[in-house]
């Protein structure tokens, strides 16, 4: 049986200020921001991969850098539409129209979403620990409230290695927190909770174990990218 990744590309993204997808903006020669956050995919071993690409319009070449990086490497690439009537809108919805075609633990990977982990195995680590746990989470450390507002926050204990607290975009009693979440993943038994990380990530990964990664950028400016060198594995 392989795992999943679901990576939805079915916003607008309309914040980015781009007539293309923000998935697409180029980092450097031949590089895309999508390159960029599907490195740590290849070094996990596309091999043992069902990656479910949750697709609107417009998204052709997005398509084509998953499956020429992935699909390329022997990962299995499935592509399906999100149905805002029948999935429902935004991230949610998104990861509801990617779930049918899900086996294994199931990771969500953002694609505007760029980060390097501090070992190569740390993202099969995290996999492993949400197929023995039911959940588990890759971890950006961080006390800046200027991010812990604009992503989802978390609390957690590095001796035990779980996540304690999580809240999205909180405003007050930020010192409570000392992370985001990057990549949630739920094992199969747990895989249905996986569509509420975008308005209740508590639900999905308070308890949940995590997995700190070495960096970690948010893709919502051109300028967010600006000297970023994208990372190779």
């Amino acid at each position: 049986m392989r795992d999943s990744v679901i990576i939805p590309m079915a916003g607008r993204g309309t914040r980015f200020g781009a007539p293309y997808p923000k998935e697409l903006h180029v980092v450097a020669a031949h590089r895309t921001v999508l390159h960029c956050c599907l490195g740590p995919l290849t070094a996990l071993g596309p091999e043992r991969l069902r990656v479910v690409c949750v697709v609107g319009p417009d998204r052709a070449r997005s398509m084509d850098v998953v499956a020429e990086e992935l699909g390329g490497r022997g990962a299995d690439v499935v592509f399906t539409v999100q149905n805002r009537r029948r999935h429902g809108p935004g991230l949610g919805g998104a990861v509801r129209a990617g779930l049918p075609y899900c086996e294994g633990v199931t990771a969500l990977v953002l694609p505007d979403q760029i980060f390097t982990t501090r070992e190569p195995d740390d993202f099969a680590v995290a996999m492993d620990l949400a197929r023995r746990h039911g959940r588990s989470a890759l971890v950006h450390p961080t006390t800046d409230p200027g991010a812990l507002r604009a992503d989802g926050a978390v609390a957690y204990d590095r001796e035990s290695g779980l996540i304690t607290a999580c809240e999205e975009k909180p405003e007050r009693d930020l010192g409570r927190f000392d992370g985001l979440w990057v990549v949630p993943m739920a094992g199969p038994d747990h895989r249905e909770l996986l569509p509420s990380v975008a308005t209740d990530p508590a639900r999905v990964l308070t308890g949940a174990a995590c997995v700190e990664v070495g960096s970690y950028v948010n893709v919502t400016r051109p300028s967010d990218v600006w000297g970023l060198r994208c990372p190779t594995y």
